[in-house]
């Protein structure tokens, strides 16, 4: 799983094995080192409830999602993309974005790519 960060928007892009874990595990979670020992971790999960959140306690970071979405996004080839938003004092929003990551059209040699989803852009190529 990746994560894009901008202002108050967060974005995730799942692999297909990260989009297979959370509609069949409720969770898919990923976590970068530093070098004093710590890691920031950061997750999907479905909600149960339906309903959706963002957190930040303790060097983790969780965006939840209602279930019925993202088994209805996770079975859907043609369906790319999750949104949500939640919303923050003073009339603003965080904004949610998830989404299938796709295999990049220039190959980049070191970035394993075979669980990424196909580009549908590849055909023009």
């Amino acid at each position: 799983m990746k994560l894009r960060l901008l202002d108050d928007t967060i974005r995730l892009r799942l692999s297909r094995g990260d989009v297979a874990a959370v509609d069949k595990e409720g969770v898919v979670e990923a976590k970068t080192h530093f070098p004093d020992g710590a890691a920031f971790r950061f997750a999907l999960e479905s909600s149960a409830g339906g309903s959706v959140s963002a957190e930040f306690t303790g060097n983790r970071m969780v965006v939840r999602l209602p279930k019925a979405d993202i088994s209805a996004w996770a079975n859907d080839d043609s369906a790319v993309s999750l949104h949500g938003e939640v919303q923050l004092a003073e009339n603003t929003a965080l904004t949610l974005l998830v989404e299938k990551d796709f295999q990049c059209l220039t190959p980049r040699p070191d970035e394993d790519q075979t669980d990424l989803f196909s580009n549908p852009d590849s055909t023009a190529c």
